[in-house]
């Protein structure tokens, strides 16, 4: 279909036709928020059938494995009906574009336009939160775009770098500036990625969403659709919206920091997953779980 997303403040790449070929991403998802189909609306291991080399397939699962088919059911986190609920993603390659939440209740049919019909509305503005808590929340303004059907979607905060057009300036890696200004100093395209001086922002974005007034269990999708490349990231998590008072959550237990000794890659584990990796190494996920691979050098993609 043609783009119904055209306001250059809501673009995420390009957003006035200024590089030598403007419409190359013209019919990405971003283009048209929630239009592009999804194979599945909580995810897909390694992200299709036909994965391509770098892509990972996750321990126990085979590569086009449907999340609704083969995830068990967690722990449900509880919101409070007609409260007002904090929900994060994190970025691990920069694709730009848009995400949104969206909900469907358990005891219908769990499909993309289940959610679609149960998109969520956000309030106030986003948050950088460094999950190392080694910097308070900066509060960053955020970018609603309405969709012509009346769905809410965030634009992406997190600016890529720029080769040929420059509404940014540069930033850490970012040498050449980036398709437009980022909102706070510590900066990279990804998440938990080393910058320029070898140094690691391990951030995610954070939103606060209106919880509708219906008690009930539902299933949380979170789905982000890309400007800078034809792709459509999806995931999911157990909701129990409830009538009375919701307890605080209780983080996980971290394990004491390491101090990163020669040839040491992983920094910090929870629960026996690697969450930062030591300087000079690179985070990933692969069939053998999340693990840091260290000497190697980023590279703008």
């Amino acid at each position: 279909m043609e783009p119904t997303n055209n306001d250059p403040e809501f673009r995420t790449w390009d957003p006035y036709g200024e590089s030598a070929y403007p419409d190359q991403h013209k019919y990405n998802p971003w283009r048209a928020p929630g239009k592009a189909p999804v194979a599945d609306p909580c995810g897909v291991a390694s992200g299709g059938n036909n994965a391509g080399a770098y892509a990972a397939v996750p321990a126990g699962y085979k590569t086009g494995d449907k999340a609704l088919e083969v995830l068990p059911e967690q722990e449900a986190t509880l919101w409070k009906a007609g409260g007002v609920a904090q929900v994060g993603w994190g970025l691990s390659a920069q694709h730009s574009g848009g995400y949104s939440y969206r909900l469907c209740p358990k005891s219908s049919d769990i499909t993309e336009e289940c959610f679609q019909s149960n998109t969520l509305t956000f309030v106030g503005d986003s948050k950088i939160h460094f999950n190392d808590d080694s910097q308070a929340d900066k509060t960053i303004s955020a970018k609603t775009y309405v969709a012509p059907d009346g769905s809410q979607w965030r634009t992406n905060p997190i600016p890529a770098c720029s080769k040929s057009s420059s509404h940014g300036s540069a930033k850490g890696s970012c040498t050449t500036g980036t398709e437009f200004e980022a909102q706070f100093d510590d900066f990279t395209q990804g998440f938990l990625r080393p910058d320029a001086s070898g140094g690691k922002n391990h951030f995610s974005i954070m939103d606060e969403v209106k919880v509708p007034n219906k008690p009930g269990s539902y299933l949380l999708s979170w789905r982000w659709d890309c400007e800078e490349a034809d792709q459509v990231w999806t995931s999911c998590a157990d909701i129990e919206i409830v009538d009375g008072p919701v307890p605080a959550p209780v983080p996980p237990a971290v394990e004491p920091d390491s101090t990163c000794s020669a040839g040491q890659t992983c920094a910090k584990t929870i629960g026996g997953d690697c969450v930062e990796c030591c300087p000079g190494s690179i985070f990933i996920y692969n069939s053998k779980g999340n693990i840091c691979y260290g000497g190697k050098t980023e590279v703008e993609v």
